[in-house]
């Protein structure tokens, strides 16, 4: 095994612990609306991912630092080329962090409903736009001799792309639900499983479908 071959592994178990732990932490904000009625209901449901949700990026900025050391090239060609996506993630996700932190400086309803709602969004933002990412690299994405991507915006929003985006989105809400199941009790942990049982299998149908689609992609 050479050395290129060993960085992207490394890189792909990086990218694959991401999803796999800040996945369920993006569910669990795109179902705080969903599942929490009440302003009790939902301290709950943050404190489920409260102690770890900041750690769990952690995978990101490695697996970051481990494309720009081992593969600037790629880096490069990336970032410039999803650049306005990238743009969008980060600001949703910075929404996201300033929300779990502002939500409990103040007991009105009125501000712990508009946190909510940026938690919400920027859980539900990333997740869409991770898939929209990966989607356009399983598909190719135009890029010249130099290295320069040649699309633009509008081209990364391409069916099997929005598809891609679809599919991870009703992933990461089924697996913040099967997360949910094992961290709540009393009401909330029968919601939980009921929102479980229901997201599973539109989860495999749009899943599949993904992946089938890419053979026509």
């Amino acid at each position: 095994m050479d050395l290129n071959t060993l960085w992207f592994l490394l890189i792909a178990v990086l990218f694959g612990g991401f999803f796999i732990l800040e996945g369920f932490d993006y569910g669990v904000g795109i179902l705080l609306p969903f599942l929490g009625k009440a302003d009790a209901q939902r301290r709950q449901i943050i404190n489920a991912i409260g102690p770890v949700w900041d750690a769990n990026e952690v995978w990101l900025l490695t697996a970051g630092g481990a494309m720009f050391a081992a593969f600037p090239n790629w880096y490069a060609t990336m970032f410039s080329g999803f650049y306005l996506v990238l743009v969008l993630m980060l600001l949703a996700l910075i929404l996201r962090g300033v929300a779990f932190e502002f939500r409990g400086k103040d007991k009105h309803p009125a501000w712990r409903a508009v946190w909510d709602g940026c938690i919400f969004f920027g859980s539900a933002v990333p997740a869409l736009l991770w898939g929209v990412a990966f989607s356009n690299l399983v598909r190719g994405v135009p890029i010249d001799g130099e290295m320069h991507y040649l699309g633009g915006f509008w081209n990364l929003l391409n069916p099997y792309a929005l598809l891609g985006g679809l599919a991870m989105l009703t992933l990461f809400a089924f697996h913040g639900a099967a997360f949910l199941t094992l961290k709540l009790s009393g009401n909330l942990l029968t919601q939980a499983q009921v929102f479980a049982k229901r997201l599973w299998l539109p989860s495999v149908a749009a899943i599949s479908l993904f992946i089938i689609s890419g053979y026509w992609a």
